[in-house]
């Protein structure tokens, strides 16, 4: 009887997986942003957009670089990992957040308001974000999975990006629906932050 061998799977690094996914629902999506703010601020102001656009960028700029290294100097000084998912998640919020309010805007400093506010939140997830990814890569495979990583995160940023374009040219209302959507799948990332939470938990037991 001939016996074939088996392929031994490798096993999945669920840390990992959540960083990704929790990635690609929300800094994808921040990439799509990058490409549709200023057309969608063209409906809605009508003068000063480019100056307003490259304000807005510089303001979101330098609140998520004030933020940053205070974020690290906290999360390096606490042991426990649960103290890096709950920044994670209070990150994820305030990037979030904003978006739903962007159909709102009327003025210039509404949207500076809401920048510094993404930039702020951007700023406490990326680093947290990061640590924790590090932390987590397997020993011999870095390259593999930050490969894996970025090729996901490639994938998806086309497929926002198409279908964002697709509903958004649709009319000005439509526009208004997918600003608003973006935050609100935007804030779902917050949803892998809580499976890394009852991840963390049933490490520690």
């Amino acid at each position: 009887m001939i016996k074939f061998k088996t392929i031994p799977f490798p096993k999945v690094n669920k840390v990992i997986v959540y960083l990704t996914t929790s990635d690609v629902f929300n800094w994808a999506l921040m990439a799509v942003m990058n490409g549709f703010v200023g057309l969608y601020l063209a409906t809605k102001l009508e003068t000063d957009v480019i100056r307003i656009v490259g304000i807005g960028y510089g303001i979101l700029s330098l609140s998520q670089g004030l933020v940053q290294i205070p974020t690290g100097y906290f999360i390096d000084r606490t042991k426990s990992d649960r103290d890096d998912i709950f920044m994670l998640l209070f990150g994820d919020i305030l990037m979030g957040a904003p978006f739903l309010l962007y159909p709102t805007i009327t003025s210039e400093y509404h949207f500076f308001m809401l920048q510094f506010i993404i930039g702020f939140g951007a700023g406490i997830n990326l680093v947290s974000w990061r640590k924790m990814f590090a932390k987590n890569l397997d020993k011999d495979k870095e390259g593999m999975e930050y490969g894996m990583y970025e090729t996901i995160m490639a994938f998806c940023i086309a497929f926002f990006s198409l279908v964002a374009g697709i509903i958004a040219n649709i009319s000005e209302t439509y526009f208004d629906i997918v600003m608003a959507g973006i935050g609100v799948i935007m804030l779902s990332s917050g949803l892998w932050a809580i499976l890394l939470l009852k991840l963390e938990k049933e490490k520690n037991g």
